[in-house]
């Protein structure tokens, strides 16, 4: 009988880990829904429509709780759970305001493009799609042609041109061509469909220059271009501003690359995603304190139904091991939520302790920050602290939502100083030249690193910068 007990208690254990986890990786939205849901099915689980502070239980008249939201002295962030509703899209004194969301990127890309594809999949063309996703590289181009797939798979030719357009095709367009020119005509293309009549002829022009004079424009010889196409120089170089400024030769790693996985994009209140958490300034004296409110994912709160428990005891026989059971899953749910509740508040306190200058910042003050440091303050696993970053958006102060996930970005920083040199730099500074000045900055990273930045922000070599520097005092003169 003992044992009997034990094991049942380690089961016990085992569903509200498992049960918490889940709960954890969700982001409001999601995990909102999933409760929904278990509220229309299980009868025992009641949610409660009463104003309560969510961490402390304190009934409450307003928000936030003044207990629990209450400044501090030490001039430490004040991190308490909300209940109500985050809505965004208009600041104080009801002021329309605009937000810029920076969303992850939803999966892995072969992933995510299978699943744009997918419904258009013939059986056959299936394994197709899967073999040429997986021999993308980290740009995102496909290294070998249509025929050697074709060989390789023995399928026909045809299904895999087929395929492969469907892939070229799906967001981010010009994934799977074989060069970074085939990419962007690929893109040009895409845009094209979409485009208002006036903007198709820029796009056309774009798409002469990058068919047929991808090596001039590379090295930014505008005039050379508008000699050839018989185009006013003013207007070759509006297409190539169009180019730089829409397109990217290599979509996967402006999409998935390393610190990218942010796209940012401005989006109004009606299609705004709903952050998680909302970070906000409290002004006391000459300090700015942060206020930091986790948004939880109902209104109310839970608890099992006192009148089905009081009807439990009362049933019938045959009923009873169904209706306790039912209770026994309100109950997992209830606290598993207040779990998650809990984690996500512990780990936001860290965050922005520690991560204030980023929060009040810009990229450049973002903090070296690992998943790793913050699982070992709060003893937990590191697992566990992945769980609760993916998915979920933090708004900032300025306005920004940013994925959580972003505050674990190690090169951002690096990213943002390499941006900031070459912005201010006098003259063209090799990548050498930009590795000593980070050196001098406290910060070590090698010459290759530089580059892979560079190339992710957009930015041209020394020698294409210097270049393009002699241009413009030749025009100016």
């Amino acid at each position: 009988m003992f044992v009997s007990h034990s094991l049942e208690q380690k089961h016990q254990a085992t569903a509200h880990l498992a049960t918490t986890m889940s709960f954890l990786q969700l982001a409001n939205a999601e995990l909102e829904a999933r409760l929904l849901t278990a509220l229309d099915q299980n009868p025992a689980l009641e949610l409660v429509e009463e104003l309560r502070c969510p961490e402390c239980g304190r009934r409450l008249r307003k928000l936030p709780c003044p207990s629990c939201a209450a400044p501090r002295e030490d001039d430490m962030p004040v991190v308490y759970l909300s209940p109500r509703e985050p809505t965004y899209g208009r600041a104080d004194d009801d002021d329309e305001r605009e937000w810029r969301l920076e969303a992850e990127a939803p999966e892995r890309l072969d992933e995510y493009i299978l699943r744009q594809i997918g419904p258009a999949l013939t059986p056959v063309e299936r394994p197709i799609a899967a073999y040429l996703l997986a021999r993308l590289d980290e740009d995102g181009l496909l290294p070998e042609a249509a025929a050697e797939a074709a060989a390789f798979q023995r399928a026909r030719l045809s299904d895999v041109e087929r395929v492969l357009a469907l892939i070229q095709h799906a967001d981010p367009p010009g994934v799977g061509a074989r060069s970074p020119q085939e990419s962007l005509l690929i893109q040009l293309e895409c845009l094209a469909e979409s485009a208002e009549p006036t903007a198709r002829t820029i796009i056309e022009l774009a798409g002469l220059i990058v068919r047929d004079h991808f090596q001039a424009l590379g090295k930014m010889e505008y005039a050379h271009i508008a000699r050839v196409l018989r185009r006013p120089l003013p207007r070759v170089e509006e297409a190539a501003r169009f180019i730089q400024r829409n397109l990217t030769p290599y979509p996967a790693l402006a999409a998935w690359g390393e610190g990218r996985k942010a796209r940012a994009q401005v989006m109004s209140d009606s299609t705004l995603r709903r952050a998680d958490v909302n970070i906000s300034v409290l002004n006391r004296g000459n300090t700015n304190s942060l206020m930091v409110e986790v948004f939880t994912p109902l209104s109310g709160w839970l608890r099992v139904s006192p009148e089905f428990k009081a009807a439990l005891a009362k049933c019938a026989e045959a009923d009873r091991e169904k209706w306790s059971q039912a209770v026994t899953e309100a109950n997992l749910v209830a606290k598993c939520v207040q779990q998650r509740n809990h984690t996500m508040r512990r780990l936001m306190q860290i965050i922005a302790a520690e991560q204030r200058a980023f929060i009040l910042g810009g990229d450049g003050d973002l903090l070296p920050f690992t998943r790793a440091h913050i699982a070992k303050t709060l003893g937990l696993h590191e697992s566990t602290i992945s769980r609760a970053v993916a998915g979920k958006c933090a708004a900032l102060p300025d306005g920004r939502i940013v994925p959580l996930a972003k505050f674990f970005d190690r090169s951002l920083s690096v990213r943002d100083r390499v941006r900031l040199i070459i912005v201010g730099e006098t003259r063209p500074l090799t990548d050498d030249q930009i590795v000593e000045e980070l050196a001098r900055q406290g910060v070590h990273v090698a010459r290759r690193t530089v580059a892979k930045y560079r190339k992710m922000l957009g930015l041209l070599p020394a020698t294409m910068r210097a270049r393009r520097a002699r241009a413009r005092r030749v025009q100016v003169r």
